[in-house]
């Protein structure tokens, strides 16, 4: 009898275990893209990509939205919420000041690799840290998401995440080495007016789940290509190409990758068009800024249909007509 009400017991606390975790979610969603929205903000009308404070608040949303998805529950995902909202207040109380720090250890998470630590730090101090600024920021994050996944499954899956922050922090060694010096270091870069925002289906440009134009979508950027060309006054195209969840399977960097190479195909059309390659930034943002969300439920060919909206290129066009 005491066997069958402690397994009832037990019973009982996963449901309520359970139900808890399914009334949190959605909660965490939309505060995940409330601060996206947010960070888009700053970005379209203050800041630089590029600005260090702006790209850790994005990446920690990357974390917590792709841990989000995965289902994760070991406090991770509000952890990294709590990072980038207090970065994000600062920004757009336009703060100065604002802490550098890192925390080592977030909860879900265990400090890994003080080697690379070790080498952030040196990169964070060096003269010419703001031409590096962006990749240092990401591979901060990107250090303690590898000790989360490392608390989670082992080194064995943490080992790639680790990989990422090398090749991080070798882009940024890169970008200082090959940059002029610049004083002072970290003030965020105001830049000029945003001219034009243009959003691109990305099934009328590229076939699912590829990268390569479609004949069909070549007028579209033509018609682009003179847009740009009309202006008095170019000073930056940005490119960000943004993939929906179906294809990552528990691994957000196929959709990071499919985002990049689709705004790398679009930047490479435009140059090939006349429009200089130092003007254009190309980036991928892969799934983590939604504009839809879709049950998991539909079928797949279904979710296909009702993800579209998030699979597209958004352009910003920074300059005067």
């Amino acid at each position: 009898m005491n066997k069958i009400l402690l397994s009832l017991c037990i019973l009982l606390a996963s449901i309520s275990s359970a139900q808890a975790t399914e009334d949190v979610q959605p909660g965490q969603l939309q505060k995940i893209e409330a601060l996206q929205h947010r960070a888009e903000n700053l970005t379209f009308d203050e800041l630089d990509l590029n600005t260090y404070h702006l790209a850790k608040a994005r990446t920690w949303l990357d974390l917590a939205l792709s841990e989000y998805y995965d289902n994760d529950n070991s406090g991770i995902i509000s952890a990294a919420i709590g990072q980038a909202e207090t970065l994000l207040d600062a920004l757009e109380k336009k703060q100065t000041g604002i802490s550098m720090d890192t925390p080592l250890q977030l909860p879900g998470s265990e400090p890994v690799r003080p080697d690379l630590l070790d080498k952030l730090a040196t990169l964070k101090k060096h003269q010419k840290f703001s031409c590096g600024q962006r990749p240092i920021a990401e591979a901060e994050v990107y250090l303690v998401w590898t000790g989360h996944e490392q608390a989670e499954s082992g080194w064995s899956h943490a080992e790639s995440y680790a990989r990422s922050v090398e090749d991080m922090i070798y882009a940024a060694q890169v970008a200082i080495d090959n940059c002029a010096a610049i004083s002072p270091p970290v003030a965020p870069i105001a830049l000029p007016h945003v001219m034009e925002r243009i959003t691109l289906s990305g099934d009328a440009l590229f076939a699912f789940d590829k990268a390569t134009l479609n004949p069909s979508a070549l007028s579209r950027l033509d018609e682009l290509a003179e847009n740009i060309k009309a202006a008095s006054v170019l000073e930056e195209v940005i490119l960000v190409g943004h993939t929906d969840r179906m294809r990552s399977d528990g691994h957000p960097e196929r959709n990071q990758t499919l985002s990049e190479q689709r705004a790398e195909s679009i930047k490479q059309y435009l140059i090939g068009k006349g429009i200089a390659a130092d003007k254009i930034h190309a980036s991928g943002a892969g799934a983590t800024q939604p504009l839809v969300q879709c049950s998991t439920k539909l079928s797949k060919a279904k979710q296909v249909v009702c993800l579209q909206p998030n699979r597209r290129v958004e352009i910003i066009l920074r300059g005067e007509k």
